[in-house]
């Protein structure tokens, strides 16, 4: 019984858990030599998403955020036409770039999606697991009590979405990359569940990482 209790227990830690939301976390990030604090005043956002209504929800969030922390931005949806990526108008770097040093941004800062994975696992009954030969035989009640969440709640199969993004700061003027970090969300259960994870990663990382110097500065 108190195994049985044991096991219980885990499985609602588990439930609990799963039912917070998604988890993001940061997998590597990279800055680049030489770079101690960097201080932009005016940060060029581009979701490098083909789907529209994604890329203008990520860009206003992240839009939103950076003014939060005292910094302006300008969004790519607010830039370039909804065809312009389909159109082939991104392949001419010249014409990307002048149109958004145009906006008088000093950094650019994407986001893309470069990988998504699912996995499927087992998850086990609310039942707990004996031995075959012991831990049931005592009383039919202990029988009972085994047998019905054995064979009447036994376990699932449940799949994992897994999405790996990859978001680079880059300096408008001259274009090299600043810093770099790629970090994974399991199982979002909306844009917005995963945007609130990923912007808080995002700021311990930035954080850990000694990156930006306060706005104004």
């Amino acid at each position: 019984m108190k195994q049985t209790k044991t096991l219980n227990l885990m499985l609602l830690l588990a439930l609990f858990i799963s039912a917070c939301g998604s988890t993001t976390s940061i997998t590597g990030s990279y800055k680049a030599p030489g770079v101690t604090q960097i201080a932009y005043k005016k940060i060029f956002i581009s979701s490098l998403s083909s789907d529209i209504a994604i890329r203008q929800t990520v860009e206003t969030n992240i839009a939103n955020y950076l003014s939060s922390k005292g910094y302006a931005s300008v969004k790519s949806t607010d830039i370039f036409p909804v065809n312009f990526h389909t159109s082939g108008g991104d392949k001419n770097q010249d014409t990307v770039l002048s149109k958004i040093r145009a906006t008088n941004c000093d950094a650019i800062l994407t986001i893309a999606m470069v990988n998504k994975e699912t996995e499927t696992r087992y998850v086990p009954g609310s039942g707990g697991v004996y031995p075959y030969g012991i831990g049931y035989y005592g009383t039919f009640g202990a029988y009972y009590g085994y047998g019905y969440n054995r064979f009447y709640s036994p376990g699932y199969y449940t799949t994992d979405k897994i999405y790996y993004l990859e978001t680079n700061l880059y300096d408008a003027a001259t274009e090299k990359l600043v810093w770099s970090a790629q970090s994974k969300t399991y199982n979002p259960s909306s844009l917005d569940d995963f945007l609130k994870g990923y912007e808080k990663a995002m700021t311990q990382q930035v954080a850990r990482d000694n990156l930006i110097a306060p706005a104004g500065k």
